[in-house]
């Protein structure tokens, strides 16, 4: 009987490891694109933005400027000087390989994407102050 009992207590601790392996964090790169004037990106999950991990980095391109820009753990905001052109590349941790996020644009002509490299989500309804609830595929095993 007590092994029948050490041998179940060996398989359930095998199985936990081997689910908790599963459900490791990776960091993942997206691309971000937009010419509103003001955009914001937030995670509706427990993923989170994350800095660029060793030997890469995070880089924003803005056509016209940059009047600020704000990343936090669940959401990043940006405003342009201009409705011109701004390019960034950004980091999300996650568990999961689909990233649930709510894109959101300042200007009914404008329009904001992010991609992954399985994916790609774009915002461009023609509403003013627009959110949109997108699903983004990280990546597939």
């Amino acid at each position: 009987m007590k092994k029948l009992i050490l041998s179940a207590l060996l398989t359930a601790s095998a199985t936990t490891a081997s689910v908790t392996a599963l459900a490791e964090e990776k960091i993942y790169e997206l691309e971000f694109e937009t010419d509103s004037n003001w955009t914001s990106l937030e995670i509706r999950d427990d993923a989170v933005f994350v800095n660029a991990p060793a030997g890469q980095s995070m880089n924003v391109t803005a056509k016209d400027g940059l009047r600020s820009y704000t990343i936090s753990p669940k959401k990043i905001h940006l405003r342009s000087r201009t409705r011109g052109l701004v390019n960034m590349n950004v980091f999300v941790k996650s568990k999961n390989n689909v990233l649930g996020l709510t894109i959101c644009k300042g200007s009914p002509s404008s329009y904001t994407w992010i991609k992954s490299e399985q994916s790609k989500q774009k915002n461009d309804l023609k509403k003013k102050d627009y959110c949109e609830p997108a699903a983004l595929v990280l990546n597939l095993f």
